[in-house]
């Protein structure tokens, strides 16, 4: 990429900021020069916010469910790996590194392979691990949280170079926060913790407190914002006291972020279900923060309860999130709690529609990129499903395998590693290094009441041309995708990936007839030709850092008469009915009449 097109990339980021966001990205940008330039300075700014910070109380009463959630997040993460954190080896997304002892951890460690995103580092830096070391640890464990916080206060510096990109990330500072507060509160509650372990935990948690209250990150106005007030209301719940300037502080940014980044459907305005988790855990704190106003309190309880439904419909019957955007597995919470209701739900807000019976689930994007003022973590999966049959998922998402500049990066996020129907060698959205995007795309759900109840469908429009799909749900046998371009050129493309864990085989018909273990599934296409149907070696990403085997299914589709490109193919656990074919053509029949209707402005 040329230096001039990164320059008008960087131009059409920087002119969708807000000039709040502007002003506060001028400040972060200042305190980056500035901090390592005159630390001495820096340090006393902290420092007198520290001196007048109240200390963290004891419990009051019965400890609340959004406060249990927090510390079983921590815990449930890093439950099986404390043994190891209070021997010094630390293990962060699936990685383990031995530092020798607690006392010797590196909190600035480099992994090569991670280039200039260092997200181990980053976690590592959550340090989540402790929390359930304070709750659910013995002397030994407790030992190794006091020399793990007295060494991070110790052997950190946010005025070193780098710092704010590293342990003085304020997003690792918010988990911190979150982590500790929630475990110490925990364990007050319970059988306590020996002084030395309980002082150390404290003294780091308050010049936390005190770096993240001069460091909020307005000018993302997203989950990070989000991240840091949900640390900021959980501490000051259990203060002594809280002082009447960060009450009213509070209050306005928290509702602020409610009425900027959550949808009145629930959907975290950055539509990555990983996140959707994440912000179901954060709105709960914020909700029982008791200074906050009964007025503001109510709206939380109400958007986050929203927030839950959404977060339980971008769920797959295996506990874990869709992968649209930037997710992966492990991060958010294993989803429990409400059942989706059966058949087709729509997020119209969010942009995502579902359609499930049982253990089957087929999942649509069909939104934006996400918000104009910070698209980073969205990639280009417009319309694309994500397919579970029989609680095993068949049709995945790529996945985030890395935010760091690179090969993968680029791919992950592309139009052409998705399902989503799409133009060879078109690619809608512009994308530079890790989150930076230029121009911007979005499809957009076609409306309920144009569509069968047992149907979900969206459009994008694109540059080469319209592009929609429709995806109609037979329970207990599968789902048919309908597909359809509005031009005959340039050649339009589907390419599926099915987990290398399902054995492909071809029958004489042309059908793929997939097994895994006792279970089996067809994916039939039911106009292209044999000729159009590539399947290659590829890979997705379930988890970040580590890619899985997939087969990838490249299906061209058939130009009609009428000039238009379509494809429909069956999905499903069982072979496609006989009618399947003369549905199918229903389907792209009802396609060509809605995209050559809807004004292309609802495009």
């Amino acid at each position: 990429m040329s230096d001039t097109r990164k320059y008008l990339i960087l131009m059409r980021a920087v002119q969708r900021l807000s000039p709040r966001m502007a002003l506060f990205m001028a400040r972060r940008v200042l305190r980056n020069k500035l901090a390592p330039r005159f630390p001495v300075r820096y340090r006393a700014r902290l420092a007198t916010i520290e001196k007048d910070l109240p200390a963290l109380s004891g419990p009051r009463g019965e400890l609340p469910p959004g406060l249990l959630v927090m510390a079983e997040i921590y815990s449930s993460e890093y439950r099986e790996v404390m043994d190891r954190a209070r021997e010094g080896r630390i293990v962060v997304l699936g990685r383990e590194i031995d530092f020798g002892a607690p006392a010797k951890v590196d909190w600035n460690h480099h992994v090569p392979e991670e280039g200039d995103h260092q997200l181990w580092r980053v976690k590592m830096s959550h340090m989540g691990v402790l929390c359930p070391m304070i709750i659910e640890g013995e002397r030994d464990h407790h030992l190794a949280v006091t020399a793990l916080a007295k060494g991070a206060l110790e052997n950190t510096d946010p005025t070193a170079p780098g710092a704010f990109d590293a342990y003085w990330f304020p997003y690792a500072a918010s988990h911190r926060i979150l982590a500790l507060t929630a475990g110490l509160i925990v364990a007050r509650s319970r059988k306590g913790l020996p002084q030395e372990t309980d002082q150390a935990v404290s003294d780091l948690l308050r010049h936390n407190v005190a770096f993240l209250l001069d460091n909020v990150e307005h000018e993302l106005n997203n989950n990070h914002v989000e991240r840091n007030l949900a640390a900021l209301c959980l501490y000051f719940s259990y203060a002594e006291s809280v002082p009447t300037r960060i009450a009213a502080r509070l209050e306005r940014d928290v509702a602020h972020l409610l009425e900027t980044t959550i949808l009145p459907d629930g959907c975290q305005v950055e539509r990555s279900p990983m996140y959707q988790g994440l912000s179901v855990a954060s709105l709960a704190i914020m909700a029982e923060t008791p200074f906050l106003s009964g007025s503001l309190r109510s709206k939380l309880q109400e958007r986050q309860a929203a927030a839950h439904r959404a977060f339980a419909i971008l769920s797959h019957p295996d506990g874990e999130v869709a992968l649209f955007n930037d997710s992966w597995h492990g991060e958010a919470p294993h989803y429990r709690g409400l059942e989706v209701p059966v058949g087709r739900v729509v997020l119209s807000h969010g942009g995502y529609a579902r359609l499930s019976r049982g253990d089957d689930v087929c999942l649509m994007d069909a939104g934006p990129l996400g918000p104009a003022w910070n698209p980073g973590h969205g990639h280009a999966d417009f319309l694309s499903v994500e397919i579970t049959l029989d609680k095993r998922r068949l049709i995945v998402d790529p996945g985030t395998s890395h935010y760091n500049t690179g090969a993968d990066r680029t791919r992950e996020r592309s139009a052409a590693a998705h399902n989503g129907p799409g133009y060879d060698g078109y690619e809608p959205v512009e994308f530079l290094g890790s989150f930076k995007v230029g121009k911007l795309a979005q499809a957009r759900l076609l409306p309920e009441q144009e569509l069968g109840t047992d149907t979900i469908g969206g459009t994008f429009y694109a540059g080469p041309g319209k592009i929609a799909r429709l995806v109609r749900h037979y329970p207990g046998r599968g789902f048919l995708v309908a597909d359809l371009w509005d031009t005959s050129s340039p050649r339009g493309r589907v390419s599926w990936l099915v987990p290398t864990e399902w054995q492909i085989s071809t029958s004489e018909s042309g059908k793929l007839q997939l097994e895994q273990g006792n279970a089996r599934a067809w994916i039939a296409p039911l106009l292209a030709a044999s000729e159009d149907l590539h399947v290659t070696p590829s890979h997705w990403a379930s988890h970040y850092g580590h890619r899985r085997g997939a087969h990838e299914l490249l299906l061209r589709p058939h130009l009609a008469v009428s000039r238009q490109q379509t494809l429909l193919c069956w999905i499903g656990s069982m072979p496609p009915p006989t009618s399947a074919h003369a549905e199918g053509q229903a389907l792209l029949e009802q396609l060509s009449s809605l995209v050559t209707r809807l004004p292309q402005e609802s495009q």
